[in-house]
């Protein structure tokens, strides 16, 4: 089967079947999807590699935060991004990553800055981007590239009615009633510290909304008390510790950057009888529940996130493959101390692989 029979059979001209099958534009949503459908059933089968080497180099873009230390939530991210690509380095396609860093109230600044730079390169064939919160002033510079014709896939969060490819993030709903779940049955009744996040994430409010609603609509004796992120960690370790009395029976937060701060309040208190429930599985977390402070993590799967989000753009922009939804959401994983090891193994596939001692 070839391009001349597709086009004999179906009356459309090549240079037409061509822009369809390798998602050129050109062709009206319409008229594309009747060429596609038509290749389809025909058995056409394009042969990408084949073809990547008779055109230019693709250059895809990947934005994110720069990771404080190795294995920490965001590096995770970058790994799993790599990881991806790293599967079709083959077919004629570079990546190039881009880190923001700087002061947490710098952060929307030198993102948004980054991605002003790359509106103006005209050699980017499309974006992974994790956005560092979901404000206006992020969104309106994702937007502008959207606009300019890249596809753009999400990481971490997500934008309310913005045409991106496709938005890889926790099931934050999902992941707030887990953690309420759990605390509910290991908490007695009484106040409960919640460290929040970033207001401007949407993901992270999700998970607090949430939690909250759980705890509501299952009558659980516990109330709730939210403490704001002042972005100073040593602050808010004393803000938390300053709100201990005996009516609190346990801390949570709604993001792994704030979770040593919530297990450094609970050691500074002097109660051990605290139930204390963090986010991610960072080092310095894991060490926290090898050593007891915390009861759980909740880990976001941030390793399969930047996987997904690269494979997902990956497959469009060489296949012609879109996602079957616009926002996809990664499992939740509640881990435990008794079942941390299986979570310390290589990733392959987006996939943690432990190994057991004999």
């Amino acid at each position: 089967m070839t391009l001349k029979d597709i086009s004999k059979a179906t009356g459309y001209s090549l240079t037409s079947i061509h822009r369809a099958i390798y998602n050129k534009e050109g062709l009206s949503p319409a008229t594309r999807d009747k060429i596609l459908e038509a290749v389809k059933s025909m058995g056409y089968e394009v042969n990408y590699l084949a073809s990547s080497l008779k055109r230019k180099t693709l250059n895809i873009a990947f934005v994110g935060k720069k990771p404080r230390v190795s294995h920490d939530y965001h590096h995770m991210i970058a790994e799993g991004v790599k990881s991806a690509f790293s599967q079709d380095m083959g077919m004629n396609i570079a990546l190039r990553e881009f880190y923001f860093d700087g002061k947490a109230s710098d952060l929307e600044d030198e993102e948004c800055r980054i991605l002003s730079d790359l509106y103006y390169q005209d050699d980017l064939d499309g974006l992974v981007i994790m956005p560092i919160n979901t404000g206006i002033k992020l969104q309106l510079a994702v937007q502008k590239l959207i606009g300019k014709g890249y596809p753009v896939v999400l990481v971490d969060d997500s934008f309310a009615h913005m045409d991106f490819l496709c938005a890889v993030e926790p099931f934050n709903d999902f992941i707030g009633q887990t953690g309420a779940e759990f605390m509910s049955q290991i908490c007695k009744p009484g106040k409960l510290l919640v460290a929040l996040g970033n207001a401007s994430s949407k993901g992270q409010m999700e998970n607090y909304e949430s939690f909250v609603a759980y705890l509501q609509n299952h009558a659980v004796p516990i109330t709730c008390i939210p403490v704001q992120d002042c972005f100073d960690k040593a602050q808010l370790v004393d803000t938390l510790v300053s709100l201990i009395d005996d009516e609190v029976v346990g801390l949570y937060t709604v993001c792994e950057s704030n979770t040593p701060a919530i297990c450094k309040a609970a050691l500074a208190s002097g109660r051990k009888d605290l139930k204390v429930l963090g986010c991610d599985l960072s080092p310095d977390n894991k060490t926290y529940l090898e050593d007891g402070v915390l009861s759980g993590i909740l880990d976001m799967n941030s390793y399969l996130q930047g996987f997904l989000a690269m494979r997902i753009l990956l497959e469009f922009i060489l296949k012609n493959i879109r996602p079957k939804a616009s926002v996809l959401s990664v499992p939740v994983r509640l881990v435990l101390r008794s079942s941390l090891a299986f979570f310390e193994g290589e990733y392959s596939a987006g996939i943690s692989i432990a190994s057991r001692n004999a």
